[in-house]
Order: structure tokens, then sequence, then C-alpha cells
């Protein structure tokens, strides 16, 4: 051993003495230093490489990022690497994609970021990059790697360019969780849940929970109140959802809007109940349903069938038969008729008919029959029409019904029947909106968006259409609205991180018509 390294100091010391007597000799000359033969061949294929890359060629555009980011015949420099591979991959060259990965997945060239690492990888595979599998199982296998085990996972549980597995997708899984990820804990938790293995899940679920992942929180929370995998304990399970609710998750809302409807393992509460579902109901079938249920019965809010038709019908396509056994045990009651009278108006428009059915609602004592009485003696189609008669009959229903308060505020605007009156139609309209008529709420908004009769304030136009987004309410107008509020990128908005995908959602909104269609498969 010792020999070999004074034989390297050797080499070493008379590669020196050579280099300073080339130096010396050089400088007696005054001759500038000459390339070597080596040396030029390499300058020529960087010249060459970089003119190909230029030109767009996207393999040399790859190989000239591999030079970078190795050092090979260029000085090393991971940020000239990722520009040239971010242009290849531009081009589809799927070997710049996967190392671009590898530079967010290291931090070189680019600030380390495994989410985006994990998405180019992704992609890399789903072009067919079948190398990157590969990879990432030797380095998965073989030393346990987190990062390649948590990638696999994805790529053969969603089956990315890969044939699906979801035993192999959880071994790997499994790797990330040991190694304490929250987030894999979480995931392979749902995984054994789906089959059907609480137990594990629980535990799993558990782990996450204590680590303060709300999901899993509330997981937890939800088998212990059933008592699945873990010993049960409804009191505790309760505390936990109500933990995860606080925290944003809405299935938890969900679980404990059921739970204080039924009463099950705490005092009945229908206003706590009410208040879960609001917060569940966008985008839950089931909690809408449950809400729709609430504001039709009057159970832990105002009773409204405005509201009530209009969340019952958005679950209904789920819900078809419930609605029906619904309609069924009203038989010919208040609710029967007002729908009845809902589809007179709008679908058959026979106005005489429909005044007829609504009367009998608010004979029963429900606002919105007078409210739709206003609103049908309003109708300029109506042969008798009465403005002054439908204002009077709004103001009346308006005590009680919200959608009395948004119709009337038309009335106000317009100056049909009554005098125009700007204050009263912010007032009106302001009241039901926050009283959950989402048509208000977007009404509202333009009119804060335009500053419109109000100081303009961006701000609260997208709070205003949130809400009525979050009921699928969102006029198509008030849509390019809230559009327009992710282009100036408001604060306050959710989900800004995807605010071009938003946009474009938000741009191609269609009025829902989800009440008509309902409506009109209604029989007599």
């Amino acid at each position: 051993m010792k020999n070999n390294k004074f034989k390297s100091l050797l080499f070493a010391a008379i590669m020196l003495t050579a280099c300073c007597a080339t130096a010396c000799a050089q400088k007696q000359r005054k001759v500038g230093k000459q390339p070597t033969t080596q040396q030029k061949v390499e300058n020529d294929s960087v010249s060459i490489l970089t003119k190909e890359a230029e030109a767009g060629n996207a393999v040399s555009q790859n190989t000239l990022g591999t030079w970078f980011y190795t050092g090979k015949n260029v000085k090393q420099d991971y940020a000239k690497a990722l520009e040239w591979w971010s242009k290849a991959a531009e081009k589809g060259n799927t070997d710049a994609v996967a190392n671009m990965a590898m530079c967010y997945q290291l931090g070189n060239g680019a600030r380390k970021d495994s989410v985006m690492a994990l998405k180019l990888y992704k992609a890399a595979v789903q072009k067919g990059n079948k190398a990157v599998v590969a990879q990432h199982e030797k380095l998965a296998t073989g030393s346990g790697n987190t990062f390649s085990s948590m990638l696999l996972y994805e790529l053969y549980f969603n089956s990315i360019g890969v044939k699906q597995d979801k035993a192999k997708a959880a071994a790997f899984l499994e790797t990330v969780a040991k190694a304490g990820n929250t987030d894999a804990q979480y995931k392979l938790a749902l995984c054994h849940l789906n089959d059907n293995k609480p137990d594990k899940a629980a535990d799993w679920f558990r782990q996450a929970a204590e680590k303060g992942d709300a999901r899993a929180t509330y997981y937890y929370g939800w088998l212990m109140h059933q008592g699945r995998g873990t010993v049960q304990d409804k009191a505790r399970g309760i505390a936990l959802m109500q933990k995860a609710s606080e925290k944003g998750v809405t299935a938890a809302d969900y679980q404990l809007g059921k739970i204080f409807l039924e009463g099950n393992g705490t005092e009945q509460d229908y206003a706590k109940a009410a208040n879960h579902l609001k917060k569940a109901a966008n985008g839950n079938a089931d909690a809408q349903w449950l809400l729709g249920l609430c504001y039709l019965r009057g159970q832990g809010v105002e009773q409204d069938y405005y509201l009530a038709t209009q969340y019952l019908a958005e679950a209904s396509r789920s819900h078809g038969k419930e609605f029906n056994e619904l309609l069924k045990e009203d038989n010919e009651g208040p609710f029967s008729q007002y729908l009845l009278g809902l589809k007179e108006y709008y679908v058959i428009k026979d106005y005489d008919k429909a005044l007829e059915l609504f009367k009998k609602v608010a004979k029963a004592k429900i606002a919105e029959g007078e409210t739709m009485m206003g609103v049908i003696i309003a109708n300029k189609n109506y042969g008798k029409r009465n403005p002054k008669k439908a204002v009077k009959t709004l103001t009346k229903a308006a005590d009680k019904s919200a959608a009395a308060k948004y119709y009337l505020s038309a009335m106000y605007e317009s100056g049909t029947g009554v005098k125009k009156d700007k204050a009263k139609v912010l007032e009106l309209l302001q009241k039901a909106a926050d009283e959950g008529i989402a048509y208000a709420q977007c009404k509202l908004g333009d009119k804060y968006m335009d500053g419109s009769g109000v100081p303009q304030d961006y701000v609260r136009a997208a709070q205003l259409y949130i809400m009525a987004e979050a009921q699928h309410h969102l006029t198509p107008q008030s849509a390019k609205n809230l559009a327009k509020c992710y282009e100036m990128q408001i604060a306050t908005l959710p989900d800004l991180k995807d605010a071009k995908k938003r946009i474009d959602k938000l741009n191609n909104t269609k009025q829902n018509d989800r009440l008509m269609a309902v409506l009109q498969a209604i029989s007599k």
C-alpha cells in the first residue's frame, strides 16, 4: 500500500515538474500556450454540438445538457444543463424530461422540489421512458431509497407507463411509510382500508394523525366511531372528526352532519348537523341530499323550499330513487304542489295553473308559495300582470323567504311596481346572499366587480362568487368575472396554484339546468 502511494506521489511530482518546465519554455519563447490535439477535438465537438442544439436538435440539446451536468468537455454548470434539457423536453425528448426531474430531485441547477421531480419522472415514463422505472426499481430495492419508492408507488398504483399492480405499489409505499413519511402513511392506510383490512388501516391512520395529518385524523376518528379496526369510542371518534373539520376536511363534516342528525353517539342537534352539511355540500351528493331535507323540514335551519329544491335537485343525480320516494310520501302535499307549480311555470308555462298550485302551497304557510305567486304576477308575459300587487306579495313573503328578497330586489332595481331605490336593492341583495341564494351572490358579486352602486372590491366579489360556485349555481357571467379574479391573482382565492386550470374551467361554465331536468321528469 505504501509503495502504491509513493508511486502516485512520485508520478504527480514528475507531472508537476513537466508542466512547470513546459510553462518556462513557453515563456522564454514568448509564445502563447498551444492546445493539444485532444483539446482541439473536444473544442470542435462542443462547437458542433452547440450549433446543432441551437438549431433545435433535441438529441443534441439533451447531450449538451448532459455535458454541462457532468463537466464533460465543458465547465460543469447545472443551470446550463437544466436550460438545455428544458429545451429538449419541450420537443418531446423523454430522456431530457427525466434529466430535468433529476435536477429538481437533487436540487442541482434548480431549487430542490420533490413534487416537481415526481411530476416530471411520471411524465417521462408516461411518454415511454422505461429506463426511469428500471433505474428507480434498482434504487428502491437495493438501498430502500424513499423517493424512488414513492415514485414507483405512484407509477404502479395509477398504471403510469406500467401495468397496474396494487400489491407492488403498496410494498413500495410501505418503505416510505416506515421511514416516517406522513403522506405515505396516510396513503398506505387508505390502501389497507380499500382492501378491507381496517386494523392495519387504523394503525397507519393513527400514526399519520399523531403527526397532524388532518385527513388521517378524520379517518381514524371515523373508524373509532364505528369500532372498525380499533376499539369503539364514539365520543373520542366524534372529537377527532371535529378536529379534522376545523382543518377543512369536508368528509368529516358530512359524517358529523349525519351523526348530529341521528344523535349517533351524541345528543341530536339539527343546528350543528346543518352547519356541517353546508360545509360538505360542495361536490358531495350525500351531503346535498341531507341538507336539502334539512331545508325541506326546517331542521336546524329556517324552512326554505327554494333552497331545499336546489340541493335535492342537485343530489338527485345519485339519489333519484330517494327523490321519487320523497314525492310519493308527500302525496300531493305542499312540496309536491310546489314542484308541480314550478313545472307549470318554467316548463309548461301555464301561469294560471302554476298560480293555482302556489296558492295551495301558500295556504299551507310555506313562504315560497307566496314568493312564486309574486313572481308570476310580476311576469310581463302573464296576461293578468299586476306589478304593484307583485311588490306587495313579495314584500310580505320576504319576511320568511330569502328568494322573495332576491326577486324583490329586481323590482326595486327596474322600478317595476315600485319607485327605483338603489339602497334598497343592495340591502335586499345582501340579505338574500347572506341567506344562501346563489343568484343573489352572483348579482351582488357582479356589482362589486364593476363598482356598480358600490365601491369596486375584487376581493368581496371573489368571495361571493366562491359561495355561489359551492352551490353549483355560478352564472356564466359571474364565472367569467371569477376567472378575471384568478388572472389578477387575488390572494384570498383558493387553488391559486392551479389558476390556469381554474380559469379555463370558469370560462367554459354553463348555466346549471339540473332543476329543469328534474321538473321535466316529474309527472302528476
